[in-house]
């Protein structure tokens, strides 16, 4: 029996190699490190996440990268384009459904639990591959405030400071140099800022998601200052 090798792409089903891998997750955690990052700290009572909107033709229109699931919840993915507006549709429809029934938003939790399972699903079967996309996922419910990472396994992590996409490593490493659980708003971002350049040198505008009080709020880099001075 001939042992499959990493160098074969072009699997159109799902199986493991000797050594207990399935090489297409594997694949689509690669995709994910192409992604431009995204940063995300928590704080006692708010939680923030910042990117980098992708450059783009100077006739277009620049494309968002943090995305509003619901009055509550944000999310910012690092992948494919495709399979991240696939998992926000997703997560948005599931929030749509919960308000029709319960007429309250979404706990935060099982927005990622629901996500966490279909991204887990297409890597269960043949004829489907992975979803090349990780997102991270910040907001506001009863419970608190909460940021967690889902990656193309489905694995979900929570945490107090994360990073996905490009060189998220090397953004990582300054979070955990510099995070302290004592952080206000203002500190937070500068410190998500810094993270963020150290994963990705660019001039293109930023984007700053801010999960306070019963709300998330998606706003520029000079606007999540203004807020950090008043928040209200």
């Amino acid at each position: 029996m001939m042992s499959p090798r990493d160098g074969e792409y072009g699997r159109g089903y799902v199986m493991y190699t000797p050594d207990g891998r399935l090489l297409q997750v594997e694949y689509a955690s690669e995709a994910v490190k192409y992604g431009s990052p995204v940063v995300a700290i928590r704080g006692n009572d708010f939680a923030v996440m910042v990117a980098r909107t992708k450059e783009t033709d100077p006739l277009l229109d620049s494309v968002e990268k943090i995305h509003m699931i619901d009055e509550n919840i944000g999310a910012a993915g690092a992948g494919f384009t495709g399979d991240i507006h696939l998992l926000i549709d997703q997560a948005r429809v599931e929030t749509q459904r919960h308000r029709l029934v319960f007429e309250d938003p979404m706990d935060v939790k099982s927005v990622v639990n629901h996500l966490g399972k279909f991204m887990y699903e297409f890597t269960r079967y043949g004829g489907v591959r992975p979803l090349g996309a990780a997102l991270i996922m910040v907001g506001s419910d009863l419970v608190g405030k909460h940021l967690y990472t889902l990656d193309p396994r489905g694995l979900i992590l929570s945490g107090k400071a994360m990073a996905i996409g490009r060189n998220s490593e090397d953004a990582t490493e300054v979070l955990r140099a510099e995070y302290k659980p004592d952080l206000t708003i203002k500190g937070a971002i500068e410190l998500a800022m810094k993270a963020l350049s150290k994963a990705e040198e660019s001039n293109s505008p930023v984007e700053v998601g801010i999960a306070y009080g019963t709300t998330f709020k998606k706003m520029s880099l000079e606007e999540a200052n203004k807020f950090a001075d008043d928040p209200r």
